[in-house]
């Protein structure tokens, strides 16, 4: 499978915070607005917590006070003179029912919003790169666009567009564990510090724990997203080629090549969720050693029952956010590859001539100039044109021939403005190329070859292909390709559903319809490519006498290998292949 992503480090990957930081940076240059929305969501988070560890602490308080029954005071309450400045003044139980209610309902409350909250996020992310990446396909030099395999592009599109928004509230609970844990944490210092001493204790050891899994994590997430690659590559092609998978009888060595990939993967997945059972499984264990060893030694830690009891019962609450913490940390190094895979195609840079402004162009009047011309494709060591010097006179028919490997479909792609010239220049009415708006010259042109796109759809659907044209035109169009004849033998006639690229159709119907789509929005300048090579000489010879009495006055330009063709043409433009200059 060919791809021309950037490769994933293994290197160890380091601190915490750099991981985090790298993962932030990686995704503000995806959705630059991330910033606010981030701390908003973290704020919202970590006060959820502050409320977890307000009610925990006035729920314990609240216990001794009902089994005392009598009037509590600052000092009964577990921490309370230290949390809230020395207060010593008598609470009623009704007042520490309200407060510990009011916490409880403001967490509920806090929770819910920051939920609605993240999947608004996260549909707008998800949203915002898929519509980035998807124009950017549609933005990046054609040449680029080579190189990248159509069943990846969906992959990502479909697939790792979601990755961005799940690092992003990775990132999100990443910040409100984090503020959690420390809040908690004051919350223990300040009730019971050998308490907290534990704690953090713990905390480091968890931390160097986790260290131990990272690296594996981030091989995971490669080996799994190569698998799901493999996978689609290998869907894409068995759909596109189902009729030679069948003509060769391969149906058999699809589906084992389909079962092995499919096994990959699976036991990939399934070393993941493995790896996950164990961490949360050592995260569990150390957790229940705190506890047991604060249990064990209570009696002989300097520390308050009820103190301690509360902070207990935090450390026991933060377990499950320390728990989480290790997740989200995995997963971003699991989803890393997909990031990247992303950043690489949206970091790709647009094709100048699409951005570009330029002079707006009406008509063609005079004549289209190569002067000097040469283009060499990336990594081909002969040139596909050289130094071509020629020009094409408006209103007029032209052939271009010559033998395989001469340039002519290179000479069509420039005039298309896929691709430009290496050196030299074209000039439309004595302006270059380059300075001219690249839509309105576009809409002067068409064009139609004999490698036809189709799309899975209906007839009309193929002949409009998502453009504002008429019934009448449709119709037009394919009259003149000759076309309307085998349509209207179809069962539904124009609006017969062809299926995926159109397998149904022959190689001469499949051009005929995309000649027809060429036609049908009446260019000034039709560019055929070979358009008419897979129709039988009688069919072919009819077409062209449509097309030559329709082009009357209007400019067509021809490539063809058959002299039949090129003879009926005004001027004909005879190219050679280049040759490696010694």
């Amino acid at each position: 499978m060919t791809t021309r992503r950037k490769p994933v480090s293994d290197k160890p990957t380091g601190a915490f915070s750099l991981v985090v930081a790298a993962r932030f940076r990686e995704l503000l240059k995806l959705v630059p607005s991330l910033r606010l929305k981030t701390s908003v969501m973290i704020v919202i988070g970590i006060l959820s917590g502050l409320m977890e560890m307000v009610g925990i602490t006035f729920l314990v308080s609240l216990v001794f006070v009902l089994g005392q029954q009598g009037p509590a005071s600052g000092t009964a309450i577990a921490g309370l003179p230290a949390l809230f400045g020395g207060f010593e003044a008598a609470i009623s139980k009704s007042m520490l029912v309200t407060i510990l209610i009011c916490a409880i309902i403001l967490r509920i409350v806090l929770g819910f919003a920051n939920s609605i909250i993240a999947s608004i996020v996260s549909h707008q992310i998800s949203g915002s790169i898929r519509h980035r990446l998807y124009s950017k396909i549609l933005t990046i030099p054609f040449q680029r666009f080579l190189h990248y395999e159509r069943s990846d592009l969906m992959n990502v599109i479909a697939t790792e567009s979601y990755a961005v928004a799940s690092a992003h509230a990775s990132l999100v609970r990443l910040g409100i564990n984090l503020g959690t844990i420390v809040i908690f944490g004051i919350g223990m210092l300040i009730m019971a510090w050998p308490i907290a001493v534990l704690g953090l204790v713990f905390g480091v050891i968890h931390n160097l724990t986790l260290g131990l899994f990272a690296g594996a994590y981030r091989r995971v997430g490669v080996t799994a997203l190569a698998a799901m690659e493999d996978l689609t590559q290998l869907t894409w092609t068995t759909l596109q080629t189902l009729k030679a998978v069948k003509s060769f009888g391969l149906e058999k060595r699809h589906e084992s090549i389909f079962d092995v990939l499919s096994t990959d993967a699976g036991k990939t997945w399934s070393r993941s969720d493995r790896m996950g059972a164990v961490t949360s499984l050592l995260s569990e264990v150390l957790t229940f050693s705190v506890i047991l060893t604060i249990i064990l030694s209570s009696q002989f830690l300097p520390v308050d029952f009820r103190a301690a009891l509360s902070a207990t019962i935090l450390l026991y609450r933060l377990q499950p956010h320390i728990k989480e913490f290790d997740s989200q940390i995995l997963g971003l190094h699991a989803m890393e590859a997909s990031v990247q895979n992303i950043l690489t195609i949206i970091s790709e840079a647009d094709d100048v001539r699409q951005v570009a402004c330029g002079e707006k162009l009406k008509h063609l009047r005079k004549e289209i100039v190569f002067h000097d011309v040469s283009f060499s494709y990336e990594g081909n060591i002969v040139p596909a044109v050289s130094h071509v010097s020629f020009s094409i006179k408006t209103g007029e028919t032209t052939a271009l021939t010559g033998p395989s490997g001469s340039g002519k479909t290179t000479i069509l792609n420039m005039l298309l403005d896929l691709i430009q010239p290496s050196d030299g220049r074209i000039t439309l009415d004595g302006k270059d190329l380059s300075t001219i708006q690249r839509s309105s010259w576009l809409r002067l042109l068409s064009v139609s070859g004999q490698d036809v796109e189709l799309m899975e759809g209906t007839v009309i659907d193929n002949i409009r292909f998502r453009r504002e044209i008429s019934k009448e035109d449709i119709r037009w169009a394919a009259d003149v390709a000759c076309a309307t004849e085998f349509i209207e033998k179809l069962p539904s006639g124009f609006d017969e559903w062809l299926g995926d690229e159109a397998i149904r159709l022959s190689g001469g119907q499949r051009q005929r319809i995309g000649l027809a789509r060429a036609l049908a929005g009446r260019p000034e300048i039709l560019l055929l490519d070979e358009a008419t090579n897979a129709l039988d000489e009688a069919t072919e010879a009819r077409v062209l006498s449509l097309l030559l009495k329709e082009y009357q006055g209007r400019t067509l330009i021809i490539v063809s290998h058959r002299s039949s063709v090129a003879s009926r043409m005004k001027h004909q433009i005879c190219l050679v292949p280049p040759v490696i200059q010694e």
